[in-house]
């Protein structure tokens, strides 16, 4: 068997999450919330007085905390330095800056604190650290961090002692009183071998886990610090450390990094900068989560929030992490033992080294190992957007600011390969591959008595690069997703709307030989008899390249048919879409009227009825013109627009697949029964590059309001359907901006709606609706079993942040487009037809259905007679602003609230033209742009 998730679609791979990484393995320094990430620049010049005519912001143990709580700074380091005598000899001395985004000197930050046990006093608002980089001896061992701040603070009542990595905020504070300041450690960094070497421990603690603590002022080192915590007086951050009044977070804490040569004092490039904080917020949007945001909203936040650079990370999450840990068990299944215990060791290795920690948690479901539990992250139950073997993502090797981003693949070494092959003992070799545990086996099945790993132990990184050349490396680790194994043109196989052939998913990292493809169209519009007509052409690795004609072209042996392209089988469909007057409203500002026709059945002649046509073409500049003649749009029809691309029936519109690479064979289908489609391909495998869905707005025409932006899906999802070993639409339905051309209104199934607007949003918020979703039971819809469905997954951003997907101003009524809109979209159509109580999927039923009650027909729409039917009076509807807040608040509260101010939720349709006897929702009066709560307000990031 595959996976648990193989078959779920989109669900499957859409999005990962953490239940949160309190990193209880070692002391994190003081907690708060995250905010903006990245290293900080240089502040620049203090700006002019502010309106009061302030030239500084001077704060005091009494300042109002949310006036602490609302700072946005810079903060500047001007130098580092380790003096070798005198009093402070060994400490390091931080001279930094603070300042207002507007420049804007800041006085008086970093009040103490001393509890009761304390020996010496702590500034909650700041932590610093400090790491050395041990170079690589040679290009066959992996450079690494090792960090000094490795011991405990003395108390009154236990002697200090070796931990794990952590953060000095006990040595002193030197404020300038006009924006600068001086730290002075109170750890002795260059005493630290020493230091630790005279401590006596007990086991598990072994001394030798920390590494060579030896101070090298030749090195490059990295000196981090992190301003963050609670307003002084409120939470803990109190003078004597006794809490009295609620925490009040910095809502925008900073990390600050800083890269020196101690010898010199001069800045310096660390030498292993692999990931840029970028790359990470693309998916996370700030690193670690919102400060002091709504915990269900933002599962993948970690540390309070206050950590939030991939920079810091590698600071303390370094192999020191395993002292005092010992080594997991497993037993013979690969399953961790006893069940819930902690996870902190695997083959010697530090599974909270960041290499190993970053790259499990990303592999997530995949890994080879099963029960891991680090710190109360389960490892294998997170999810990844796209395809995990898309290195790119995170290495960004054309990004100046990550030179040594190619590392995975030039210098492979146990400890990294390890991080994602860990069901391997590269100590011994023996194990199982992630191939072979995908596939339900382990290494008692697999390899009794022999090895996993074909060349046998490897106790060292010596040999790796033998065998594991660069050129290889990047091979095996090509985003290509395989067929789906239940796909309907393989015996057995009863999914015709899936992949049966291999998916390309980075055009970048493209296999070789493989072909990409571009759809160029030039123009849409309607004739003079209002036919639909497409110009267009498509290209091969961006140049021009003509059709076959039809007569003349030769058979395509994976076929035995005719194609529109040598090496090549399937074809893009020309689809347009509109909306026609529908429930009262003359101008829906949703589609609700599709037509299409299979290119390839408009080449060789046998599109009919409907999706009749011609194709003429091609012209000096190698466009065809495409028209439908089977349909005439009506005159009362509205925001027209057609695309190419959208294939994906594996049966009647096979996709655009390249037939030629010996690495992705294609050969006909064996399928005996039912029969294969006459004239269609019927062919198995082959490789297709994802080629990106292209829409026109047809001339004349005005086109739906732009509700999402493409880039930001795909800034998580590379190509939006292709993921490691699912695909949802074949891959070829890759534009989310079109998604609602046939997720409409009036689609529903199993008691939910289809509708776009619906379901994305539900899809994305399930992994948190599991306290509140009515009757106990979560997003259903299109689950495979009672247990496994979207509420498995994790958004990786902030729940509430509209703009991680829409477009400014098109989600809370402030844009004009989206003002425009709202009083003409239409109801969604949540409940058609009858539920069967007694069937095997009756799991995937919404909770607000009723079973074995016959609801009638929804509305649809006619491509004969070009209008839509009106659906029955007890079909059940949910108001469309309802629709979408249902998404995400589900509480009985929040539904009294919608539908005590006009919202339907599962309401019958009624009679008449107007759904639900024309209730008018008002949400605006108290949620529109410049209102007492407006939406804005509630979903961004502050």
């Amino acid at each position: 068997m595959r996976r648990p998730l193989i078959g779920l679609g989109v669900a499957a791979m859409l999005v990962f999450g953490l239940a949160g990484c309190s990193g209880d393995d070692g002391a994190q320094g003081p907690q708060g919330p995250a905010g903006p990430a990245g290293p900080q620049g240089p502040a620049g010049p203090a700006g002019p007085p502010g309106p009061s005519g302030a030239t500084s912001v001077t704060l005091t143990p009494t300042t109002d905390p949310q006036v602490f709580a609302n700072l946005q700074m810079v903060a500047t380091v001007t130098s580092v330095a380790v003096p070798s005598t005198g009093a402070d000899a060994g400490k390091p001395v931080v001279k930094f800056k603070l300042a207002t985004t507007d420049g804007l000197p800041i006085v008086g930050y970093g009040q103490t604190s001393k509890s009761a046990t304390a020996t010496v006093a702590s500034y909650p608002n700041l932590a610093f650290s400090l790491a050395k980089m041990v170079p690589s001896p040679d290009a066959r061992e992996p450079s690494k961090w090792v960090n000094y701040i490795v011991t405990t603070v003395p108390t009154t009542t236990a002697a200090a002692a070796p931990t794990r990595p952590s953060t000095d905020n006990t040595g002193t504070l030197v404020d300038n009183k006009d924006g600068t300041y001086q730290y002075t450690f109170y750890r002795n960094v260059v005493a630290m071998k020493d230091t630790v070497a005279g401590m006596t421990v007990s086991a598990p603690n072994n001394k030798a886990d920390l590494g060579d603590l030896t101070y090298e002022p030749n090195l490059a080192h990295r000196l981090s610090i992190q301003l963050s915590g609670n307003a002084p007086g409120t939470g803990t951050n109190t003078p004597n450390a006794v809490q009295t009044t609620a925490g009040v977070p910095l809502k925008n804490p900073v990390d600050v990094l800083y890269d020196f040569i101690p010898a010199t004092g001069a800045t310096a490039p660390s030498g292993r900068e692999m990931a840029d904080n970028k790359n990470c917020n693309t998916c996370h949007q700030v690193l670690g989560g919102q400060p002091g945001g709504n915990e269900d909203a933002q599962v993948a936040a970690f540390h309070g929030g206050s950590r939030n650079t991939i920079q810091y990370c590698v600071v303390c999450h370094t192999e020191q992490r395993k002292y005092g840990r010992t080594e997991a068990a497993f037993d013979s299944t690969n399953t961790f033992t006893p069940a819930g215990v902690n996870t902190y060791k695997l083959y010697g290795w530090s599974i909270g080294n960041a290499r190993s920690f970053l790259h499990k948690v990303h592999l997530g479901e995949m890994l080879a190992m099963k029960g891991y539990n680090y710190a109360g992250v389960g490892f294998n139950h997170t999810r990844y957007p796209q395809d995990i073997r898309n290195c790119d993502k995170c290495h960004d090797s054309l990004n100046a600011a990550t030179p040594q981003a190619s590392n995975w693949k030039k210098f492979p070494a146990a400890e990294s390969c390890g991080a994602c092959h860990d069901g391997i003992n590269f100590a011994t070799g023996k194990g199982v591959t992630l191939a072979d545990a995908l596939d339900g086996k382990t290494s008692t099945t697999v390899y009794p008595g022999g090895l996993a790993h074909p060349a046998g132990p490897q106790p060292t990184n010596g040999a790796c690069a033998i065998c594991h050349t660069e050129a290889n490396i990047d091979a095996y680790h090509r985003p290509v997703t395989p067929p789906n194994a239940g796909n309907s043109l393989l015996p057995g196989g009863t999914n015709s709307n899936t992949n049966a052939a291999w998916i390309a998913s980075n055009q970048n990292r493209l296999p070789a030989g493989a072909i990409k493809v571009t759809y160029d169209v030039k123009s849409v519009s309607l004739n003079s008899a209002r036919k639909p007509v497409m110009v267009f052409r498509i290209l091969q690795n961006g140049a021009r390249k003509d059709l076959n004609v039809f007569a003349s072209a030769a058979t395509n042996p994976a076929t035995g048919q005719k194609e529109i392209w040598d090496n090549f089988m399937g074809a893009p469909s020309v689809y347009f879409v509109y909306a026609v007057p529908q429930d009262g409203i003359a101008t829906p500002a949703e589609f609700n009227a599709t037509s299409s026709v299979y290119l390839r059945s408009l080449w060789n002649g046998t599109a009919t009825g409907t999706s009749a046509g011609t194709l003429t073409g091609p012209d000096a500049d190698g466009y065809y013109t495409a028209t439908i003649t089977g349909i005439t749009v009506p005159t009362n029809a509205t925001m027209l627009t057609g695309g190419l691309g959208y294939s994906y029936n594996v049966r009647t519109t096979l996709p655009l697949t390249q037939t030629n690479l010996p690495d992705y064979p294609a050969a006909p289908s064996t399928v005996p029964t039912p029969p294969l489609t006459a004239g269609m391909p019927n062919a198995t495998g082959g490789l297709i590059v994802i080629a990106p869905n292209k829409q026109v707005v047809a001339s004349g025409f005005t086109g739906r309001r732009a509700i999402v932006e493409e880039a930001k899906c795909n800034a998580c999802h590379q190509e939006l359907g292709a993921f490691t070993e699912d695909a949802f639409h074949g891959g070829q339905r890759n534009d989310a901006t079109t998604c609602a051309w046939c997720h409409t209104p009036n689609r529903t199934s199993s008691g939910w709606t289809a509708d776009s607007t619906g379901f994305v949003h539900s899809i994305h918020a399930a992994g948190v609706l599991n306290p509140y979703a009515a009757n106990g039971k979560f997003y259903t819809w299109h689950a495979v079993s009672a247990d496994n469905g979207y509420w498995a997954i994790g958004y990786p951003g902030i729940l509430n942040n509209c703009e991680g997907c829409h477009a400014a101003g098109m989600y809370d009524y402030s844009a004009a487009a989206s003002a425009a809109a709202a009083p003409n979209r239409l109801f969604r159509t949540v409940a058609t037809g009858t539920f069967d109580a007694s069937s095997s999927t009756a799991f995937t039923f919404s909770p607000w259905i009723t079973t074995g009650f016959n609801y009638g027909a929804g509305p649809s729409f006619s491509a004969t007679t070009q209008a839509i039917t009106q659906g029955a009076a007890t079909t059940l509807v949910t108001s469309p602003t309802t629709t979408v807040c249902l998404s995400c608040h589900v509480s009985p509260s929040a539904q009294s609230h919608m539908t005590g101010n006009g919202g339907s939720v599962y309401a019958p349709r009624g009679g008449g033209t107007t759904p639900n006897a024309g209730v008018v929702e008002s949400c605006s009066i108290c949620h529109g742009p410049g209102r007492v709560a407006p939406i804005a307000e509630a979903h961004s990031i502050k």
